[in-house]
């Protein structure tokens, strides 16, 4: 099971959370979020982490020359775009790239099967409002049932030690991105959660 934990914000929260063997760490570009964080913060805090993971820049809504721009000065792994970017974008930023899709009561799948062949992954996440991720709930599990053929995909949304194995063996998703379900406060991981969480979805 491949781990994501997005909203890093300092060196430190890093260099610990990639000790622990997780696939990605997440930085968020998002103005408005609570959890973000600059291109030179991030760009200083990826020189000084062991390379062990890949770095993912999230974006929502950025016209697309600004993510190649910043992911390029952060010499970024993956983007993941996370508002209404189009298919079209997507193709346009190359490899690399994870869409998200916020699911809400009047989420519908159609959408979905366009990225087909213009993403490498996607990720699911809790809406609430016009904001998907960092809600700190899961979202209902079986609004995605028709989505589970897509490319490998992640779930986000509220995961943590209590849900998380329930969430794995409902879906059989490719990873899980955690964020506010392993939080002291927004931005600042609890590394302890994350290293119990890893040691969990090692036994199954």
């Amino acid at each position: 099971m491949y781990v994501k934990v997005c909203g890093i914000t300092s060196l430190e929260d890093a260099r610990l959370i990639a000790e622990l063997g997780v696939w990605a760490l997440g930085f968020i570009f998002v103005p408005s979020s609570p959890r973000w964080v600059s291109p030179d913060t991030v760009r200083e805090i990826l020189k000084k982490t062991p390379s062990s993971f890949l770095s993912v820049g999230v974006f929502q809504d950025l016209p697309w020359q600004e993510v190649k721009k910043i992911r390029e000065f952060c010499s970024l792994d993956l983007v993941q775009l996370h508002g209404e970017e189009s298919p079209d974008c997507c193709q346009k930023l190359g490899k690399g790239v994870i869409k998200t899709f916020g699911v809400d009561e009047n989420f519908r799948s159609d959408s979905v099967f366009e990225y087909q062949k213009v993403v490498d992954y996607y990720l699911f996440d809790t809406k609430k409002g016009r904001k998907s991720g960092g809600q700190g709930v899961p979202f209902d599990w079986t609004k995605i049932r028709n989505c589970r053929k897509v490319k490998p995909f992640l779930i986000g949304g509220g995961l943590n030690q209590e849900n998380i194995l329930a969430c794995i063996f409902q879906l059989s998703p490719f990873g899980v991105d955690l964020n506010s379900g392993v939080e002291i406060a927004p931005g600042k991981k609890d590394s302890q959660k994350v290293r119990q969480i890893v040691n969990k979805l090692n036994t199954i």
